[in-house]
């Protein structure tokens, strides 16, 4: 299949952030596997599928995959929001990712790997760093810049945990250089590594990853979920 008709996935981890995709697409089609809704259509006449994973880097790396085997995307951009950790990063900013880091996966007791550090198929090269494709990212900061004023370039930091400890977001920061955290950025790169898929991951900042994340998180996940559509609906033909 050429490039040019191949769809671009969209993946997000909650059902407010695939609604904003899908109310600026047309020709929506949808299907199910693997117990998830992938719907097919058009965003900026550009063909898109687009899924509702489900919070969590196994509910992340599965959607991928099932994109992957059925679709046969020309990219996957995971989208979403995310909590700051970084210096710097305030509620509203859009962060995205150069790579991202699984900060909660640790075999350091085998005593020959660093923390976050995966063994991958077929060789068991270790890798801790999951890219993002510099292209496509660059593309994304770009137009993110133009309608926002500005954004952020750097880690994202994943795990299965919704931080709200200030000490925690801390640690992240001095152990990862992270800027941002949330559930499933590092295992949607991680799927699309092993798959030979370009993908990019683009968070908008819900909360501050701090003692109130609990509290304005409802607040800003579906102004920060619009966002990201308005950024994705004005870039897209360029990816």
């Amino acid at each position: 299949m050429k490039n040019d008709i191949r769809p671009i996935g969209i993946i997000g981890a909650m059902q407010v952030e695939i609604e904003a995709v899908l109310e600026a697409a047309e020709e929506v089609t949808v299907q199910e596997h693997a117990s998830m809704k992938f719907y097919s259509g058009k965003l900026s006449g550009i063909p898109i599928v687009t899924a509702q994973c489900s919070p969590g880097k196994v509910n992340s790396a599965l959607c991928a995959q099932v994109m992957a085997d059925f679709y046969d995307p020309r990219m996957i951009l995971n989208i979403g929001v995310a909590g700051g950790v970084g210096p710097g990063i305030a509620i509203g900013d859009v962060v995205i990712a150069t790579h991202c880091v699984q900060y909660d996966f640790d075999c350091t007791a085998l005593g020959n790997s660093r923390l976050g550090e995966i063994e991958l198929p077929p060789d068991d090269k270790k890798t801790r760093d999951f890219p993002c494709d510099s292209g496509i990212s660059e593309k994304l900061a770009q137009k993110a810049e133009s309608l926002y004023g500005h954004c952020h370039r750097g880690v994202i930091a994943t795990g299965d945990r919704f931080v709200a400890d200030p000490e925690f977001g801390k640690w992240l920061y001095e152990t990862f250089g992270a800027l941002a955290c949330e559930m499933e950025g590092a295992s949607t790169a991680h799927a699309c590594l092993l798959n030979g898929i370009p993908c990019a991951v683009l968070r908008t900042i819900s909360d501050n990853g701090n003692d109130e994340a609990t509290v304005d998180f409802p607040t800003f996940a579906r102004e920060s979920a619009y966002k990201a559509q308005k950024l994705l609906a004005g870039v897209i033909e360029t990816l």
